[in-house]
């Protein structure tokens, strides 16, 4: 069997390349080894967003007898709260399933291997080719040999979605994203939670300035949870139902779990890439030029297994751009400099664009303006006065150059910044849209106006 387009890999990018090539037209195949949706939608993203969200009422409850609103003390039930979320998922997946059925993909569940001029055998004994072989297969978390994640006590981020029991004391190690979404979720269960990250700084991959990280870093001490930077974690032992982390110095840290969340690694093994002649940059990525192309004529790759922010919606622009040239379309692929974060902790981050660090090294002169979350009323109406909106832009024409948000809903309120950069605007198209009253969109307006130098609710920089 002969299709134009195979993508092996069911993830953001792999389905959502599949559904464009669909519609334009192109017969298609996704296989998938799994779940449609990949990582993300079965054990990241989505399941680690559903818990953010049923969490926070828990906080929600705790603290609204400042609004002279009391309530019981809440109980959770675990196996109910995982269903909830299993039922959410299964939802996604199962709109998926749907869509690439109406679009006309045959969704091939099995594993698949290049096996060189455009042909794809697979676990099931299949074999058939493509004119064009897209490489789709997303990442895994990073395991370190002395946590190996078959032991028992030792979590992998899967393991902490399960949900299968609350710990007294969640050791985690790592300070980047997923360690601190899940320290948030955890803390929030009941969890005692103690983070451990080798650098100085938590989410020092991340283009973030101090301002931010610090505000962050408040934050979470407020909320119990324990930050031990620029500490390297060693090794573990297990004693009467205690695991006991042992530190580069320093005494060891005594809990019920440790989860190791300190990255992910592209999946890249038993693809046959060597067969086909695809090469890996020297990081284990795929090595793709400006159009995805990989090294073997008419293989491409997406999302986590080439180089750049492992990002659900950066794996879905990249299949977009991708199933556009396919059909013939004019495309241009995703700025990386211009695909938003969003990080889930408590309070929320945001950001596009460079930050005022990275601003100040292009060496000319930057406008940097913002505005607190205390001087909007719709925040203080939501007991939501942590956080600032920061816009920075260049002096000489005004026109953006980054955003950072760190307060509640940062991550929805990144969209606009996200569309003020693409499409090259100034400070003044922010200021002078004219933006509804008490809402939270408004912090951009005033931080904008204040790199001005004209802000209302705010002193002027």
């Amino acid at each position: 069997m002969r299709y134009d387009i195979v993508i092996i890999g069911g993830g953001p990018g792999g389905y959502t390349c599949a559904i464009r090539c669909g519609q334009l037209g192109l017969r298609t195949a996704l296989v998938e080894r799994a779940e449609l949706g990949g990582v993300c939608l079965n054990w990241g993203c989505i399941p680690t967003k559903a818990l953010y969200a049923a969490t926070k009422l828990l906080h929600q409850a705790s603290t609204a007898k400042d609004m002279g609103i009391s309530f019981e003390t809440p109980k959770v039930d675990l196996a109910e709260l995982a269903a909830w979320k299993a039922g959410v998922v299964a939802k996604l997946t199962g709109g998926i399933g749907q869509l690439l059925e109406k679009n006309g993909v045959d969704v091939i569940q099995a594993e698949g291997r290049l096996t060189g001029g455009g042909s794809i055998t697979l676990s099931t004994g299949d074999a058939f080719e493509a004119d064009r072989i897209v490489l789709a297969t997303g990442s895994r978390s990073v395991e370190l040999p002395p946590f190996p994640f078959a032991s028992e006590p030792i979590w992998s981020s899967d393991d902490a979605l399960a949900l299968r029991e609350v710990p007294n004391h969640l050791i985690i190690i790592g300070g980047g994203v997923i360690g601190l979404e899940l320290a948030t979720i955890y803390a929030r269960l009941g969890s005692r939670v103690t983070v451990v990250e080798l650098l100085p700084e938590i989410l020092a991959t991340i283009d973030l300035d101090r301002r931010t990280t610090s505000t962050l870093k408040r934050a979470l001490k407020t909320q119990g949870i324990d930050l031990r930077l620029g500490t390297r974690a060693e090794s573990w032992e297990e004693d009467g139902g205690i695991v006991r982390l042992h530190l580069a110095d320093g005494d060891p840290i005594e809990g019920d779990r440790i989860l190791v969340a300190v990255g992910r690694r592209p999946n890249v093994e038993d693809l046959g890439l060597d067969d086909a002649g695809v090469e890996l940059d020297p990081c284990g990525c795929i090595a793709v030029n400006e159009h995805l192309e990989t090294s073997a004529s008419g293989v491409f790759a997406i999302g986590d297994v080439v180089p750049g922010p492992m990002l659900a919606h950066k794996a879905a622009a990249d299949a977009v751009f991708l199933a556009d040239r396919f059909g013939d379309l004019d495309a241009e692929p995703a700025d990386p400099s211009l695909i938003p974060q969003a990080i889930f902790t408590d309070p929320e981050i945001s950001s596009v664009g460079i930050s005022e660090a990275g601003a100040k090294d292009l060496g000319e002169p930057i406008l940097v303006g913002r505005f607190a979350y205390a001087g909007l009323g719709k925040a203080l109406g939501m007991r939501e006065s942590e956080g600032f909106f920061q816009v920075i832009a260049r002096e000489a024409d005004h026109r953006l150059l980054g955003v950072q948000i760190i307060g509640a809903e940062a991550a929805d309120l990144i969209g606009e910044a996200a569309v003020a950069l693409q499409q090259g605007l100034t400070l003044e198209a922010i200021t002078e849209s004219v933006h509804a009253h008490p809402t939270l969109p408004e912090g951009l307006k005033e931080a904008a106006e204040n790199a001005l130098g004209r802000a209302i609710h705010t002193v002027n920089r």
